[in-house]
């Protein structure tokens, strides 16, 4: 595992253990995952704890899509010239019970299907004594992440499979996602996984199946240039 990477879990698991479970759980998104066109969208944030909570909001774009947890990178939308979707407000504070709404508006169209986490962060003021071994007067923890899929006006999808001298690399020939189902890797059957428009996916192996496509084999992709 990448030391960065496991530095920053390890961080975000310390902070999650000086947390009361209730902190954790009492924050909920409806619903989870949400899909855009080009009129405004409601999700709602709800406390279904017994104490109030202060929570910070932020929208980020998924760079490369369909990759691995660990692999995801995103850029806030805040920090982007010409952002397509914008999320308000960016701090709300809920009283036990209590639910809030989070708009999700589009700011122009998009040409491909555009994939966004949603971050829903808790957080949690605690008094002198219950920082002792805290850095500062607030702790964080990134209690859970929405998806956001923001479509275009017309949609068609595709999927095209070359072979190569690793294994196959699918791409998404249409302008939003394929899901590929009953995928094989050495005859291994693959989980269901999607692939998008513009993040070409590799399945690395000796021979790779993907129904509807001609399959691939090591001495098919050694005769490739």
């Amino acid at each position: 595992m990448n030391l960065s990477l496991l530095a920053r879990f390890s961080a975000t698991f310390t902070a999650c253990l000086m947390m009361p479970a209730s902190v954790l759980a009492a924050i909920d998104l409806i619903p989870k995952e949400v899909v855009i066109d080009d009129q405004e969208t409601a999700v709602q944030i709800i406390n279904n704890g017994d104490r109030p909570e202060y929570v910070s909001i932020s929208l980020s774009r998924l760079v490369n899509p369909g990759v691995p947890l660990a692999d995801e990178k995103v850029e806030p939308v805040g920090e982007s010239d010409q952002p397509a979707l914008y999320a308000f407000p960016f701090k709300i504070s809920l009283a036990p019970g209590q639910s809030k709404t989070i708009t999700l508006k589009p700011l122009r169209a998009v040409e491909t299907e555009t994939v966004y986490r949603l971050d829903v962060k808790p957080v949690l003021k605690v008094s002198s004594g219950e920082k002792a071994s805290a850095t500062g007067t607030v702790l964080v923890s990134l209690a859970f992440s929405g998806l956001v899929r923001q479509l275009p006006k017309r949609t068609r999808e595709g999927l095209s499979m070359t072979c190569d001298a690793t294994g196959a690399r699918l791409t998404a020939t249409g302008n939003v996602r394929h899901t590929v189902k009953g995928a094989k890797v050495d005859g291994h059957l693959l989980d269901d996984f999607n692939v998008y428009p513009g993040v070409p996916l590799p399945l690395k192996g000796r021979v790779v199946s993907v129904p509807g496509q001609t399959a691939c084999s090591e001495q098919a992709g050694a005769g490739r240039s």
